[in-house]
């Protein structure tokens, strides 16, 4: 037996300092997954909260869990879509420089760490552009390194679905790289 099923039975007889102990690892890339799905500090916070209730919910209605992980982080990019559908007219962006924070950064001199978080930037502005469907799947697959395959099971699609939207929104965010080059020629 792993030990997050080792933790999963300690919570279910009661005790309490073992749901900690089980999501504690998880917690920093649930609040990534929801920030970068909902642009939101305070949206982030709310659906991760939302998916600790469900998932304690869960495990003391002795819900079988194979793999906690995989089914939390799912829990969180449900609850963070769900969360996104309700507040879909608000426009409540991030500053770009708070999301430069979430993606990894590789250590380089400085002035390649300088000219990155500038190209970091841009990409993030552009990225944010996108509408939620193809946001989710460039976020999933390329800051999160998830498989297509993982991101079709994870949002309930096809992979056919998974590869046409990472294909537009490449192209998408081609196109706003390209006008605005072209804004900054005139």
């Amino acid at each position: 037996m792993n030990s997050d099923q080792e933790l999963l039975l300690k919570c279910r007889s009661g005790i309490k300092d073992a749901f900690y102990e089980l999501v504690s690892p998880h917690l920093a890339k649930a609040y990534r997954i929801a920030f970068t799905i909902l642009r939101s500090h305070h949206d982030a916070e709310d659906a991760v909260q939302n998916s600790l209730l469900e998932a304690y919910r869960a495990i003391m209605e002795n819900k079988e869990i194979h793999n906690f992980s995989a089914w939390f982080h799912q829990l969180i990019v449900h609850r963070s879509i769900d969360l996104a559908r309700k507040h879909l007219k608000e426009k409540n962006y991030a500053e770009i420089t708070d999301i430069l924070s979430f993606i990894p950064d590789h250590k380089n001199l400085p002035i390649d760490d300088l000219i990155d978080k500038e190209y970091k930037g841009e990409l993030i502005s552009y990225i944010l552009r996108l509408d939620m469907k193809y946001r989710i799947v460039i976020v999933l697959h390329y800051y999160h390194d998830m498989k297509i395959s993982d991101i079709a099971k994870l949002l309930n699609i096809k992979e056919g679905t998974v590869k046409s939207r990472l294909f537009q929104a490449r192209n998408l965010l081609y196109r706003y790289y390209q006008l605005d080059r072209k804004e900054e020629l005139h």
